[in-house]
């Protein structure tokens, strides 16, 4: 068989077996940030092929402070040929997932080739030409990546992972022609576009000059045309790695390590930073034990690490590290993968375990990085089974494959269920309270919010066990006021009370406060709670009071003052405020301008107009026609008090 036809139908297994493993969870639902990202989002849904709305799409959604225009942009594709169908949007998931399949089985091509040069590596680990294929299998159906390729949002890592291998294979491959003394700036020039590309997905493709350090150090030795050391890549790695430093001092730690940053946190960066040793070795637990049990999505209760001993899996991790890091260095010479894939490990963690003020732990996080440690096993594997037969030997492999495979599935068909998988994530960690909340949810939900049905009750005791679990997060205090509140059943004033020092904890007012308070004002709003509005006005005071400063807080309440309490005065005062804290905000310069407007003061209908002008200007890419479309049927109609458009 030649060469190509092999290459060919080893690729055609592979991708046709991943494809069946992954193809029952395609028909599960939405879940987690999906929801407000995506489906509440409207500014990525492209319907029609024009450039406003292009400009839409990729400017606006789920978007860093750099921006995330691809991403958005094969988001806006998937609806604007699909719709809103969950399906499609996680086929193309899929697709790029098997794309990268085939990158990882070039890039495992090329480094074994590295290891055939004279370096006194072993040439057995290259004997078997199985092994690109096998590498690419493992990792594509580790079950570790199935909330990554089903979890819609994370097609912005996914795809970001695409043009990062893309990036890593141009480089590698420019460095090996300009070593042998070839052209090799077009492939250079690759690397960096990649590069640039893979940012306008998601941030980590960074990362590209920490993997391309990292084939210096254990392949190619920073080696020139004349076959010795480069002083001008050894001189250019070291200028980059210094930039890099003193960029990392002088502005990243400024603005991420800030108390101000970390506000919205029950950690410190400092309590982060060590929490992150856990983290790691529970990736690397999850990744050589990947059974369904231990991958748990929600990892909100994760323990932090207040110090060295505290927990006590803090100091086993970090020798747990530091055994890796002394294996990697002893074996640089005879085994380089080891050090190549531990190090590949550690920098794709490089900027979610470092401080940035984000969550502290999340699977998919390990998508690149599994890639590393598969890579760190191919020499001790290789030489540990160097004496065994090539049967015995594709035994030792298959079995490895087959079990992969099948914990895949099982992970694939929980994650392919949209009934099945909140309560399957909730008996695997029942100690989270985001995995209860949503397991309540989903309960409320079929329930058809009907108290006369068990699943009715069954929601309640979670909701009533999140309230309870939960230290700082009022969420579970929210859901049973508004169920409460729909109901019309009686509400304890201990509940508020509850809720109040839950929301007012922190020194600032992060998302899940502001979501429970959003949700709560809403409820009042369309009228489908029946409480004590004194109860929910306290509460407003109460954030007000611990929040002075929040722009956000200030919008929420403004809503409420103007569609519940009817009183536009006070209205158009909170809504003033924070539209002067975040002037660039046209949600909350719109609803400033419906109010002012309806308020029949001719003062008020001047300063109106005067905003209605500038949110025009404001909607080059149409993302405010519909609220330019309220305003104006406003204008049409007599002056009328607390109109119900005025949500935010």
């Amino acid at each position: 068989m030649n060469s190509r036809l092999r290459f060919t139908l080893l690729s055609m297994v592979m991708l046709l077996a991943c494809l069946a493993v992954y193809w029952p969870g395609l028909h599960g639902g939405f879940i987690f940030d999906d929801f407000p990202n995506l489906v509440a989002d409207q500014d990525w849904k492209l319907t029609e092929m024009t450039m406003a709305q292009w400009r839409r799409a990729v400017g606006h959604g789920l978007s860093s402070a750099s921006g995330r225009p691809l991403a958005m942009a094969t988001f806006a594709l998937n609806h604007y040929f699909t719709g809103l169908d969950p399906f499609w949007l996680k086929l193309t998931n899929l697709a790029f997932h098997l794309c990268n399949g085939m990158l990882v089985v070039a890039l495992c091509r090329l480094l074994l080739a590295q290891l055939c040069k004279p370096t006194g590596a072993s040439q057995a680990t290259t004997a078997s030409t199985l092994i690109p294929w096998v590498l690419s299998a493992a990792w594509l159906l580790h079950p570790l990546q199935v909330s990554s390729v089903l979890y819609v949002v994370q097609r912005m890592e996914i795809a970001a992972t695409t043009f990062v291998l893309l990036a890593v294979l141009a480089y590698l491959r420019g460095r090996t022609l300009q070593i042998a003394g070839n052209r090799a700036w077009p492939w250079l020039a690759a690397a960096a576009a990649s590069t640039v590309v893979g940012c306008a997905f998601k941030e980590s493709a960074l990362l590209v000059p920490g993997f391309a350090l990292l084939l210096e150090i254990c392949f190619l030795k920073f080696e020139g045309r004349d076959g010795n050391r480069s002083r001008i890549w050894v001189w250019a790695y070291a200028a980059g790695v210094s930039i890099a430093v003193a960029a990392f001092v002088l502005f990243a730690v400024p603005h991420w390590a800030s108390p101000e940053a970390y506000a919205q946190r029950d950690f410190t960066v400092g309590q982060r930073l060590l929490t992150q040793i856990p983290v790691l070795a529970t990736y690397l637990g999850q990744i050589f034990y990947p059974t369904p049990d231990r991958l748990w999505f929600y990892y909100d209760n994760f323990p932090i690490s207040t110090g060295l001993f505290a927990p006590p899996a803090t100091a086993w991790s970090a020798m747990l590290l530091a055994g890796l890091a002394i294996v990697a260095i002893a074996s640089r010479r005879r085994w380089p993968m080891v050090g190549f894939g531990l190090g590949w490990f550690l920098v794709a963690h490089g900027l979610t375990s470092n401080i940035p003020a984000l969550e502290l732990a999340f699977e998919h996080r390990n998508y690149l990085a599994l890639l590393g440690v598969l890579l760190a096993l191919v020499q001790p594997l290789s030489w540990a089974t160097t004496r065994l037969s090539p049967g015995v030997r594709q035994v030792v492999v298959a079995m490895p494959l087959i079990a992969l495979a099948f914990l895949c599935s099982l992970q694939v068909m929980a994650w392919g269920n949209p009934q099945r998988l909140p309560l399957e994530l909730a008996t695997r960690n029942a100690d989270s309270p985001r995995a209860s909340y949503y397991l309540g949810e989903a309960l409320l939900r079929s329930a058809g919010n009907d108290p006369q049905t068990p699943q009715w009750s069954m929601a309640r005791r979670e909701f009533e066990h999140v309230a309870d679990i939960s230290r700082t997060n009022a969420m579970g205090e929210q859901a049973l006021l508004i169920m409460d509140g729909r109901s019309q059943r009686p509400i304890s004033p201990e509940l508020w009370s509850q809720l109040r020092r839950k929301l007012t904890l922190r020194s600032d007012a992060g998302p899940d406060t502001l979501s429970a308070t959003h949700a709560l004002v809403n409820c009042s709003i369309v009228g489908q709670c029946t409480w004590n509005e004194s109860e929910l006005q306290a509460t407003l005071n109460a954030l007000l009071s611990r929040y002075p400063t929040s722009a956000p807080v200030h919008a929420i309440y403004g809503n409420y003052a103007q569609n519940v309490l009817h009183d536009p005065d006070f209205a158009i005062r909170l809504l003033r405020f924070a539209t002067s804290r975040e002037p660039r905000n046209s949600q909350y310069i719109a609803n400033l301008t419906k109010v002012l407007l309806d308020s029949g003061s001719p003062a008020n209908r001047r300063e109106g107009l005067a905003l209605k002008a500038r949110l025009e200007s404001m909607n080059g890419d149409g993302h405010l026609t519909t609220e330019l479309a309220e305003i104006s049927r406003i204008l049409a109609a007599p002056p009328a008090s607390a109109p119900d458009n005025g949500r935010l």
